[in-house]
């Protein structure tokens, strides 16, 4: 409640995206220290729930590396919860709150698809069917869990995969190096360059959806066209989406509802090609938010 002067006052507006979050049950995935990392998790609508086990969409919010909301992707939740998924939030270290990087992010990514697959069981899940989707650097974590050897968590099972199944990339942070973004966010040059995704492309990747504006002005569109490009060439499944105009974060709901929907409607007919969720003509948004 906003005090304006004796006698007025003024409610806030709610944050619905937090508002959101408030749907789903809360566990703690990691714990590093004092720091106790959560997850978010919806559990899909019981009408379109699959007899078998469910699919799992793991998102990693938008960042820097620096800030950040977990809440960002509540509403993306909410929706694929209606088509069928398990849909978690995970949160995880950035430098506003946790005095995190890109390293920690990187680890914290595969700890969260580690623990997705090591809970399989009482999640109810199919550990083979896991897509992370995610925005600039959480995208970037996602990735390269599915990508790099090391930037692992010390206390995590390496024996489990911590490689998604598919990936949805929301403007990702995919090149490290002075012409992308990021450089100087790592400890060191030599991290960065080990970090860069476009040179490690190699054949076997999972199949990835990228969503990327033209005109972003924070992660260079160049970026997702070269690795677009280059994984194609590797004859990986990699699909880019390109959006004339539309600079950083244009996807978000709060920022424009008609991208909003653009964007996750694209998610939707790539999770159908995967076999990921079933085709449904009644879908839509009008059902989920």
């Amino acid at each position: 409640m906003e005090i304006l002067g004796e006698g007025h006052q003024r409610t806030l507006p709610l944050d619905r995206n937090r508002e959101l979050l408030k749907t789903a049950s809360e566990e703690i995935y990691k714990t590093v220290g004092d720091i106790h990392l959560p997850v978010y998790i919806w559990e899909p609508d019981p009408d379109k729930a699959p007899s078998y086990p469910k699919s799992v969409a793991a998102f990693f919010f938008s960042s820097g590396w620096d800030n950040g909301q977990v809440a960002q992707f509540a509403p993306h939740c909410v929706y694929l919860a209606s088509r069928g998924m398990k849909t978690m939030a995970f949160d995880y270290r950035v430098a506003n709150r946790h005095k995190g990087g890109p390293l920690e992010a990187m680890a914290d990514a595969k700890s969260a698809i580690r623990w997705i697959r090591m809970n399989a069981g009482d999640l109810g899940i199919n550990p083979g069917k896991i897509v992370g989707i995610g925005g600039s650097g959480g995208a970037h974590a996602l990735t390269a869990a599915a990508m790099l050897q090391g930037f692992d968590d010390p206390n995590t099972a390496s024996d489990i995969s911590p490689a998604p199944n598919a990936l949805v990339l929301f403007n990702p942070v995919l090149d490290t190096s002075k012409n992308g973004f990021g450089l100087d966010r790592f400890p060191d040059a030599a991290s960065a360059k080990e970090a860069n995704l476009i040179r490690a492309i190699n054949k076997g990747l999972p199949p990835t959806l990228i969503l990327h504006g033209t005109a972003d002005r924070v992660v260079p569109f160049g970026g997702s066209y070269e690795f677009a490009r280059k994984s194609a060439k590797k004859k990986n499944f990699c699909r880019l989406i390109d959006y004339d105009g539309q600079g950083h974060g244009f996807f978000n709901f709060n920022l424009s509802f008609d991208m909003y929907e653009a964007t996750l409607m694209a998610v939707d007919e790539f999770l159908i090609d995967l076999g990921f969720i079933e085709p449904d003509p009644e879908a839509g948004l009008g059902r989920a938010v």
